[in-house]
């Protein structure tokens, strides 16, 4: 993909993944795809909350 980079550590395994954000396109779905996987998967181990405590909670927030 055109602005992003995978960069790799001295044994050749993934580490870090670089966006040039010149570099690509705002409106590319790929893009906005691939943050939503990457932010689903450091959610993963998080905690779950019930909908209805969820819920609840919203609306004490006001929303």
């Amino acid at each position: 993909m055109k602005g992003v980079r995978v960069l790799r550590d001295v044994s050749s395994n993934k580490g870090i993944i670089q966006i040039d954000i010149e570099a690509i396109d705002p409106t590319d779905e790929m893009l906005e795809d691939f943050v939503d996987v990457i932010l689903a998967e450091e959610a993963r181990n998080d905690e779950m909350i019930p909908w209805e405590k969820a819920k609840a909670m919203l609306k004490i927030g006001g929303k």
